[in-house]
């Protein structure tokens, strides 16, 4: 695949490289500066040309990381950098466990940092956003981002109360916070707005009955998006956006970032120790998986580039965006990107029963 095509984002004027890097990894205590530098170093190298983070990554961590990084290898004009919104982070120096809120599932929902002492708290209100902006090109260094993405309004991390409450922070009527993106937009300070979409562990029950889904539509229409960041709805493993979401884009004129394209890990590496989307893999994941690996052996092909192709071949998604913590993982990409994987490995694929059959695949 031509990594130097350029995808238009949906209906909006961003366009960028199909292989992107989330930089979600970078943001992490355990990868060090160093290693952190490399690894977006080799991304470049790769060819990579757009670049996704969030204040939520490290608490700040990957954004300063990833600015400092691309600034000592390319000027500003030559990639693209999508950020997002929806979290303030605060300063508390000294540990207060009253600013602590634990979500529906009993993870910390507002986590604090405990090397920085910065403490995430939600808001999705204009000011807040116009805040959020304004603190995330500090922590970039840089004047301006292409793309704002609003994250994690999700039943993952807000009861229904919650929830309530931040769409209408959002809402035009209420906090303002779409007019605050439209008009960013309208301004020419970024290029397109996102929303975050993810099927994870900590709310896949709100997906058995479509209120994950029903939560998409609401906040489509709440803002004038240009695409949705997908992350574990749309895999090898897992088409459930097939059911709403991507046919809601189609409809709308909404693109797709691809997240995850690797389950977390799972569909990457052939490690007990692997997540499957951050939780313990189920046994029908489990089955599947290896099933998918032997046919893929059995043509020379890495399961993992199938992984990420398959997630390409989508025609509302633009990009990818696989995480990577080390140069060489950033390296895999690529390669996992240029190689030539045989149509009969999709045909056995369906015929099997291990994919959705209304699935495009890769030409």
């Amino acid at each position: 695949m031509d990594i130097k095509s350029l995808r238009n984002v949906g209906k909006s004027d961003l366009a960028i490289t199909p292989l992107g890097f989330g930089g979600g990894t970078i943001g992490s205590p355990e990868v060090s500066n160093e290693a952190s530098l490399e690894t977006v170093a080799a991304a470049w190298a790769c060819g990579v040309r757009y670049y996704d983070t969030a204040p939520w990554y490290g608490i700040g961590r990957s954004e300063r990381r990833l600015g400092l990084a691309l600034s000592g290898i390319a000027e500003r004009a030559e990639y693209r950098i999508n950020t997002k919104v929806g979290k303030t982070l605060l300063p508390e120096p000294v540990r207060d466990e009253a600013n602590k809120t634990l979500s529906p599932g009993g993870q910390v929902r507002t986590v604090r940092d405990s090397l920085s002492g910065f403490r995430v708290d939600f808001n999705y209100s204009h000011d807040r956003i116009m805040a959020q902006h304004h603190d995330s090109l500090q922590r970039l260094g840089l004047s301006s981002v292409d793309s704002l993405t609003i994250h994690d309004i999700d039943y993952g991390y807000h009861s229904q109360e919650q929830l309530e409450r931040h769409l209408d922070e959002l809402s035009r009527d209420g906090g303002g916070g779409a007019e605050a993106l439209e008009n960013l937009r309208e301004a020419g300070a970024i290029k397109a707005i996102g929303c975050g979409c993810n099927l994870e562990s900590r709310n896949a029950d709100s997906w058995l009955g479509g209120e994950h889904e029903e939560l998409c539509e609401r906040i489509a229409d709440l803002v004038d998006l240009d695409f949705f960041v997908v992350a574990g709805a749309y895999t090898l493993l897992e088409t459930r956006a097939l059911r709403r979401i991507l046919p809601l884009c189609q409809e709308r004129g909404i693109g797709v970032i691809a997240a995850a394209p690797y389950a977390s890990g799972w569909l990457a590496t052939q490690s007990q120790s692997a997540t499957y989307m951050y939780g313990p893999a189920p046994s029908d994941i489990v089955a599947r998986s290896q099933r998918m690996r032997t046919i893929c052996q059995d043509h020379d092909v890495p399961l993992a580039a199938a992984a990420l192709q398959f997630t390409l071949a989508h025609p509302t998604v633009a990009a990818a965006i696989p995480g990577a913590k080390t140069a060489e993982e950033t390296t895999q990409n690529r390669r996992h990107l240029d190689a030539v994987i045989p149509a009969t490995v999709w045909k056995t694929f369906k015929a099997e029963g291990l994919l959705d059959p209304r699935a495009p695949t890769p030409a």
